[in-house]
């Protein structure tokens, strides 16, 4: 079992998986939903978002983006610390109270193994992704170079004038798999990414009460290839995944903050 770190930065961990389209899923609903109460998460929301479609012809022009909704079912824990989003082809875990990779595994297949019960079992999967939301907060009279290799660090405090925020962005892909790493250096509150700003978890207090220069690391890891729907495989993928975000992240911060954190 993977070991936990004392005062681990991770703030916010999200693991999703996608599978073959289930048109008939509002059906399906009332009895998935009771086995998530069962399973602990019982406050239950049906939220309704706008997805753009853009068509290309022939011709390779575009025309106008088609607005189409897209109902999501969210089952949540009492605490609104982790809470599964269902979706017609996908569902997503998400927690802010991560402890190690192992505990946080078996809670989404637990609800994945809900969804593939009740609606008579999936067929394949598409995509497996893990992504990491950790928070660089330096404690008093430290900084963040102390925490972050330069590389990390970009030209923040090197320009005249006050840095607003600085940002980088590392694409690497290996056959099969793709993982983003992103670093986010700015002052004010620990926040999240534009994209996942309609996750509604509370966040760990030491996280919500600080402010002040802060680093955020986003690492996102995926792959995208279809196979045929498999407990053992998707946890295969979910490890490899765990194990490619566990060595960006280890190259991004200092031995000293390894010591901190630990």
């Amino acid at each position: 079992m993977s070991s936990r770190m004392k005062n681990a930065p991770v703030y916010f961990t999200i693991a999703q998986i996608r599978f073959n389209p289930i048109l008939s899923l509002q059906s399906f609903v009332p009895g998935i939903q009771e086995s998530f109460r069962k399973h602990g998460f019982a406050d239950f929301k049906k939220a309704l978002t706008m997805t753009l479609a853009v068509t290309v012809n022939k011709d390779s022009a575009s025309q106008a983006p088609t607005p189409t909704p897209l109902e999501r079912f969210i089952f949540s824990d009492i605490a609104n610390t982790q809470n599964f989003v269902l979706e017609q082809n996908a569902i997503s875990f998400q927690s802010t109270k991560y402890e190690v990779f192992e505990t946080f595994t078996a809670e989404l297949m637990k609800g994945l193994h809900v969804v593939n019960d009740r609606v008579g079992g999936l067929t394949f999967v598409e995509r497996v992704g893990l992504r990491y939301l950790d928070a660089v907060m330096p404690r008093q009279g430290e900084n963040l170079s102390q925490y972050l290799i330069p590389e990390a660090m970009g030209l923040y405090g090197r320009l005249k004038g006050q840095t607003k925020h600085t940002f980088s962005e590392t694409l690497a892909e290996n056959p099969g798999a793709s993982m983003v790493s992103r670093v986010v250096i700015q002052e004010g509150r620990i926040g999240f990414p534009p994209d996942l700003l309609l996750n509604q978890l509370n966040i760990a207090q030491k996280f919500a009460n600080f402010t002040g220069i802060h680093a955020i690391l986003d690492t996102d890891a995926f792959v995208a290839e279809r196979i045929p729907y498999g407990a053992t495989e998707i946890e295969k993928r979910l490890g490899a995944l765990h194990e490619r975000i566990n060595e960006a992240f280890r190259a991004l911060v200092s031995p000293h903050a390894l010591a901190v954190w630990n």
